[in-house]
């Protein structure tokens, strides 16, 4: 059950991934707003009962079977419609990959609606969720169990683009493809628009364009959010200094590393790994 309203929900926040997720049972009189709406994506799955989203041009109900995805930036709010209103919810970052195949029909701009067209998919989306939810439960905070909820999510994404659009997946530019892979697995490599588009046999401008229209980003800054998510990890994993995770994963200055860390996680490098070790220690008690 939900204990107040959000105007944006936040736990443990990272480059890509969820952010939190739940499974609320909700009666009549529960509402969020977001008038300036989320930074990040909000998926809502509808269990059982009835919900209302408004948006500026349009309101959706929602009923048993629905998936509705608000993007970054889209201005809403959402209420129980009726007396009860069941949902799986989770906020997240979609990773890059998932641009090969992540394809959904908006309904208008930054938002997508789709009613699960069969038993079987609704089924297999709620269980996938389900089990999203129960990894990101509190005192279930290692990196294994995170990277479990993240894989149920894509799991149930999944699910989504194939009731909706069967075999009409767009794929992704394998040179695009192979640049985004090449940047996840190297994250410290010192990188180079000109030799990139060189190696791709594009133009500079050419590749810059057709990179952000198929991963939503630019190459400086999806490098970037890889780097950030690889210290992360370390701080997390390791006893390494932050000088050294800085260095690690290809930032030259420390101070610029805490910076950018800092704006994404919203709290410092050693601040991050402070809590990351406690939640553990609580985790194993």
């Amino acid at each position: 059950m939900a204990k107040k309203a959000m105007d944006y929900a936040i736990h443990g926040e990272r480059s890509y991934g969820i952010l939190i997720a739940g499974h609320y049972r909700e009666g009549a009189g529960y509402a969020i707003h977001r008038p300036s709406g989320s930074r990040d994506w909000l998926f809502i799955y509808t269990v059982s009962g009835s919900g209302e989203i408004q948006l500026p041009d349009r309101t959706a109900e929602c009923v048993a079977g629905d998936i509705a995805i608000l993007l970054p930036g889209n201005p809403h709010q959402y209420r129980t419609k009726g007396t009860e209103w069941e949902m799986i919810w989770v906020h997240f970052i979609p990773n890059p990959q998932w641009s090969t195949w992540l394809k959904l029909p908006e309904m208008e701009r930054n938002f997508v609606f789709h009613h699960l067209s069969t038993a079987e998919s609704r089924s297999s989306v709620q269980k996938a969720l389900q089990r999203m939810v129960d990894h990101e439960l509190p005192g279930v905070t290692s990196e294994l169990h995170r990277r479990l909820a993240e894989l149920a999510l894509e799991e149930a994404l999944i699910h989504l683009q194939m009731d909706s659009q069967q075999e009409q997946i767009a794929a992704m530019d394998p040179r695009i493809s192979e640049i985004l892979q090449d940047l996840q697995l190297n994250p410290a490599q010192k990188i180079s628009l000109p030799e990139l588009a060189q190696r791709s046999c594009l133009s500079v401008s050419r590749l810059s364009h057709l990179f952000k229209e198929q991963v939503g980003d630019t190459v400086l800054n999806t490098l970037t959010k890889f780097r950030l998510e690889r210290a992360a990890q370390l701080l997390s994993g390791t006893q390494r200094q932050v000088a050294e995770i800085a260095s690690d994963v290809g930032f030259d200055c420390a101070i610029h590393f805490t910076r950018k860390f800092n704006d994404v996680f919203g709290e410092t490098p050693s601040k991050y790994r402070k809590r990351k070790r406690s939640e553990l220690q609580t985790s194993e008690t």
